[in-house]
């Protein structure tokens, strides 16, 4: 049956990883001069291709992986520090923001920026693929089990595709209603459960490889 559990610790760890509150300022710069039907075709797009970016690191990540020769416990410690980087920008106040001037500086030769650099890397960046991919990795072998986790991984996705959706569409009502400090308070908040996902993320790691290499030699 469906765990809400499950897809309460999918939905919270995805958003904060996406976190689009830290992004506003940089949409709202990057689509100052936007009419209002422009903003609205590109958010929608945007919200298509990060929907499409997920879904694709869930079901595919794995056996791109696989192709390339990369292991699953190499991508958690690399999936790992990369979110606990993200995390602590986030804490200090640097995530989003180092990108801000490379994306300005895109955004003002391209016509569209609903692909590049919005939904990728601004939103969808390598921590939520990382992550999505290694929830895939550890679904359970049991068909009705994995089947559930399937339901709340999708599931907790479209929520957040669609937050995403109407966080940007009222941007301006929440940058005048939180201000910057409160959506500073708000990423770093953020940024404490990312750190999080990402040292636990780290941890498992090293404990699977731990144990794998402490059998290998006590077998042989």
């Amino acid at each position: 049956m469906f765990e809400a559990s499950v897809f309460i610790t999918i939905l919270i760890g995805l958003f904060s990883l996406i976190n689009p509150l830290s992004a506003l300022p940089v949409y709202i710069g990057l689509t100052q001069d936007y009419s209002e039907v422009q903003k609205l075709n590109t958010l929608k797009k945007t919200c298509i291709y990060i929907l499409i970016i997920c879904m694709v690191s869930y079901y595919l990540g794995v056996y791109l992986l696989h192709f390339f020769g990369i292991t699953i416990p190499a991508l958690r410690v690399a999936g790992g520090l990369i979110i606990f980087r993200s995390g602590w920008q986030l804490l200090n106040l640097q995530h989003k923001q180092e990108l801000q001037n490379k994306i300005e500086d895109e955004t003002n030769k391209k016509e569209d920026i609903s692909f590049s650099p919005l939904a990728m890397p601004l939103l969808a960046g390598p921590g939520s693929m990382s992550f999505l991919i290694t929830l895939f990795s550890t679904r359970s072998e049991v068909i009705n089990e994995a089947f559930w986790q399937d339901v709340a991984a999708i599931s907790a996705i479209l929520v957040v595709v669609i937050s995403i959706y109407f966080v940007f569409k009222f941007a301006p009502r929440l940058m005048k209603y939180t201000g910057q400090s409160g959506l500073t308070s708000l990423s770093k908040v953020m940024g404490f459960i990312v750190t999080g996902i990402g040292v636990q993320m780290i941890i498992s790691s090293l404990t699977t490889v731990i144990k794998s290499v402490y059998l290998d030699l006590h077998n042989s």
